[in-house]
């Protein structure tokens, strides 16, 4: 498993205050690319979109979050934007929130 353990600091964010923490989350959108890309392994028609990064719901032990991929083919008829949404386990640890992320790349056989 590819596992990597991500560590934002609260930077004196009130860790109680939701808003403050989806906001802290959503400003590192970025972390979550090869999170959500490990259903894409190697498969360079998909891209994902962290411009569409938003928490649907949180609470004190995990986040749901939804986004989109973008998928291009050469005929751009045939581009489009799949939605995806993942829930993810995270905790407080002293002045940072920690997130550890399973980027293993999904293999379908």
């Amino acid at each position: 498993m590819e596992q990597h353990t991500f560590r934002l600091p609260l930077d004196g964010i009130d860790a109680q205050d939701k808003q403050q923490l989806i906001q802290l989350i959503t400003r590192h959108a970025g972390i979550f690319e090869r999170f959500v890309m490990s259903e894409f392994p190697g498969d360079r028609r998909y891209a994902y979109q962290p411009e569409s990064f938003e928490i649907v719901s949180l609470d004190d032990k995990q986040f749901t979050f939804r986004c989109l991929t973008h998928y291009f083919e050469p005929c751009c008829d045939r581009n489009m934007h799949d939605e995806h949404q993942y829930t993810v386990a995270y905790q407080r640890d002293g002045d940072a929130l920690t997130i550890t992320l399973d980027e293993t790349p999904w293999e379908v056989v």
